[in-house]
């Protein structure tokens, strides 16, 4: 999604806590808005630009639970309450992220509320924000003169550097119905998530409580697809790229161990940042925009499994060689082609008498 002039409106900020911390240290719940100036604005913003618009890590999720009084309810309702209405609502979630923050790596920090506007894929539009950030430890540098002096931070949010954040961006497709009394539909949204455990470290079930638990969301049931689409179009475009034959079958041995990692979402950057050479990376992002792949998607296994388990070498000779993939990419090296139309091979072990 391509999301730019995004301008919040409202902003109120609570401390949440663990679930194991609330009986002796409650959630702090603030009863007023916070008033941005202009920096803080554009900083707001630009952290909220970079993490859920397109080439972004962020992930579609759908509405498991829209009925009155769900998650979902509470958050859209934001939109169109006055303050005392958001507030309300705002103070309502941060005590739900508090109870549901039982795992062991989760600590406590701030939950931000953003109701605001911005420009998205050529429509203006409303959204509401909901940001989870890790406090950190900084130095705050003054310069005074020719005298420059640090202070010592212990409560920072939303630096730069900080990757211990979730986000969770609900945009509006289409306006509330005029005609119904009742809260929002979970079809008047794009649901968003982000959440740095879901990139690289495979932490499904410490990302999952964010989504899940908190949102009462799930992961889009497209990812299945997506990921097949995805592993295709890698396929494709390696097959026409300039490189030698053993470069290229190198390179489909470094897909198959991509989507074989231990990791949550995949994303067309990083992958080619990560796997293709650099003369060949802007061409493969842009190859995977035409397809429709523009950000992150959610690595789901279940359509291109047998894909995964071996990689093959056919030959014109109709000759195919066959090998679990990390066997392969270990065991076969391939030489080089002579004139004469012979594939030169070398293969990692002795020849055994077959049974």
């Amino acid at each position: 999604m391509n999301i730019t002039n995004l301008d919040p409106l409202r902003v109120i900020v609570h401390e949440v806590v663990r679930a194991s911390q609330i009986a002796e240290r409650p959630p702090v719940l603030s009863d007023d808005l916070v008033v941005l100036d202009g920096k803080s604005k554009a900083l707001v913003g630009r952290r909220l630009v970079d993490t859920v618009a397109s080439g972004s890590h962020c992930v579609d999720v759908t509405v498991d639970d829209g009925s009155a009084g769900s998650p979902f309810d509470r958050a859209t309702a934001m939109l169109d309450a006055d303050d005392d209405g958001f507030v309300a609502n705002s103070k309502y979630l941060a005590k739900l992220l508090s109870t549901v923050q039982t795992a062991g790596a989760i600590k406590s920090g701030s939950a931000m509320f953003i109701e605001g506007t911005c420009f998205a894929d050529g429509r203006d539009c409303r959204f509401l924000a909901i940001i989870k950030a890790d406090s950190d430890q900084a130095l705050l540098k003054r310069v005074s003169g020719e005298i420059i002096t640090l202070t010592y931070v212990n409560d920072m949010v939303l630096g730069d550097s900080q990757r211990l954040i979730k986000i969770a961006f609900f945009i509006e497709e289409s306006g509330p119905d005029s005609e119904s009394a009742g809260g929002r539909l979970p079809e008047d949204f794009s649901v968003k998530v982000f959440d740095h455990l879901m990139q690289s470290s495979g932490n499904g079930d410490a990302a999952a409580y964010f989504y899940g638990s908190f949102l009462k969301c799930k992961l889009s049931n497209n990812a299945a697809r997506q990921s097949k689409q995805f592993f295709e179009v890698v396929h494709s475009f390696i097959d026409k790229m300039p490189v030698s034959q053993a470069d290229r079958v190198a390179y489909k041995g470094d897909l198959i161990s991509y989507f074989c990692q231990n990791r949550e979402t995949i994303e067309p950057r990083t992958f080619a940042r990560e796997v293709l050479p650099e003369a060949h990376q802007v061409a493969f992002v842009k190859r995977c925009r035409d397809e429709g792949i523009g950000q992150a998607f959610s690595k789901e296994l279940d359509m291109i499994k047998g894909k995964l388990r071996r990689q093959s070498l056919k030959f014109s000779s109709n000759v195919t060689l066959y090998a679990p993939s990390d066997v392969f990419r270990d065991a076969v090296k391939i030489i080089g082609t002579s004139e004469d139309g012979w594939t030169e091979l070398k293969i990692r072990g002795s020849i055994e008498p077959m049974p």
